[in-house]
């Protein structure tokens, strides 16, 4: 009895070194499959020799038993335009990974696509074979592949950007003094990270209503689409003039339009959305600046603003703020004779403001608009407006004043007049301006406010 007791503890020992947890106990079953957390792994539009990102394909194992995986491999081998990331370890093929009852890993994939001659985005299609007691289980791997024209840190003479593929800045371009650069209808710019279009000489976006020009940030996935930031803007420096951007689509910026030169020929921005920057959506310094039928929204500071002086006309615009995630501390309009912080003031300004909406949702904001001198306010009429500072000074010659615009959805960011809008019928024709933003013809009798004509004779 006493043995007995003396070698009980160490039998109590090898039993429990005996007995293998269930989880680590690998089975042979075939029947012992795995679970993914997608059957595909789709990618957004990937430009060629760039890249992706790297997306999380999690394997587990739904098993009591561990299960010994004996080949996870690229079904197109090192043919394929995919990368693997397994347990740190980079390769089409890995042998032997061994998976615990009720445990996952994650497979790290990543898109890389050669350059080919197709215009068009065109199809990039895998899968991941994963092999488990003689057992096959394929995961699809998805991606559409763009070439694309890609400018690098430089300069530019005279030239044209062509529409057929995209175009990707991928640093800072610079259009040269002197030269022209054009960018014909349909063409498509992205942004890289702090990319930049530089003008020292002239940009000519020459977008129709039917074939819209389109810049924007460089990454294509859904949470992508109203990120603010994602890469500088278009500077117009102080030796361009007779610039023309028609049509365009500027987004994702940190401002859209960042205009600076004193004394030279004018900007005219027609028809254009600018929306998503991450600062200013269209700020001119001491400059001059034509703005007709343009939707500029959801900006972290002024949807517009002149500063410094200089001679602005806001024709048939909506800016506005609707459910705006960045926290303005500015008004949504703000033309002056001078520039906050620099010792830039008392130039000469004028604004012309005209069958253009200002609004947003802010609680905080009671002001909009902001004109210093008041006096520099050539002209105001049959404007919708958010003001208390100006709702005197602005009372009659057409103006609606503190007074919600009815917009169709803002909440889906889209601005067009709602049937009930006291904006329909509110403005006066401008016998230069037929269209509005989408190109739909503007009524001859009560057309209108803002970029979108609802109203048709």
């Amino acid at each position: 009895m006493k043995y007995l007791l003396a070698i009980l503890p160490l039998l109590l020992l090898l039993s429990v070194f005996g007995c293998e947890p269930q989880d680590e106990v690998i089975t042979e079953d075939p029947d012992a499959l795995l679970v993914f957390s997608a059957d595909t792994v789709l990618f957004d539009t990937v430009f060629v020799s760039r890249g992706s990102v790297t997306k999380r394909l999690k394997v587990y194992n739904p098993n009591e038993k561990a299960v010994r995986i004996s080949e996870i491999t690229l079904a197109g081998s090192t043919a394929s335009p995919y990368q693997l990331t397994i347990n740190g370890q980079q390769s089409p093929l890995v042998n032997n990974v061994e998976l615990r009852g009720g445990d996952s890993l994650y497979v790290l994939v990543k898109a890389n696509i050669n350059p080919t001659d197709q215009s068009q985005p065109f199809l990039a299609a895998d899968s991941i074979v994963f092999t488990t007691n003689g057992q096959q289980q394929r995961v699809q791997l998805v991606a559409y592949g763009q070439n694309a024209y890609f400018h690098r840190k430089g300069s530019t003479g005279t030239t044209t950007w062509a529409s057929d593929k995209p175009h990707v800045i991928l640093d800072s371009v610079l259009v040269e003094e002197g030269a022209v650069l054009t960018i014909e209808p349909g063409t498509r710019i992205f942004g890289y990270n702090k990319a930049v279009l530089l003008v020292a000489g002239q940009l000519q976006v020459q977008g129709t209503p039917a074939q819209r020009v389109a810049f924007s940030g460089y990454r294509r996935e859904e949470g992508y689409r109203t990120a603010p930031g994602q890469w500088e803007g278009i500077r117009v420096l102080p030796t361009s003039g007779g610039n023309l951007i028609k049509y365009a689509d500027i987004k994702n910026a940190r401002y859209g339009l960042r205009i600076g030169n004193p004394g030279k020929a004018g900007t005219l921005v027609e028809g254009c959305v600018v929306a998503h920057a991450f600062l200013d959506g269209i700020v001119a310094f001491t400059s001059d600046v034509r703005i007709v039928n343009t939707l500029i929204y959801n900006c972290g500071q002024y949807g517009f603003g002149g500063l410094g002086g200089g001679n602005y006309e806001l024709l048939y615009a909506t800016i506005v703020s609707y459910q705006n995630p960045l926290l303005r501390e500015t008004p949504l309009l703000v033309v002056s004779d001078n520039v906050p912080g620099t010792e830039i003031t008392g130039q000469p300004t004028s604004l012309r403001l005209v069958n253009t909406i200002v609004y947003s949702d802010g609680f905080s904001y009671q002001d909009e608009v902001l004109i210093e001198p008041f006096s520099a306010l050539a002209d105001a009429s049959n404007n919708l407006l958010r003001t208390e500072r100006y709702k005197t000074e602005l009372a009659g010659q057409g103006n609606i004043l503190n007074t919600e615009p009815k917009f169709e959805a803002p909440a889906k960011y889209d601005f067009s007049l709602d049937t009930l809008s006291p904006a329909s019928g509110a403005a006066k024709m401008l016998p230069n301006v037929l269209q509005d933003i989408k190109g739909t013809t503007r009524s001859t009798t009560k057309p209108d406010a803002g970029a979108y004509e609802r109203t048709i004779d």
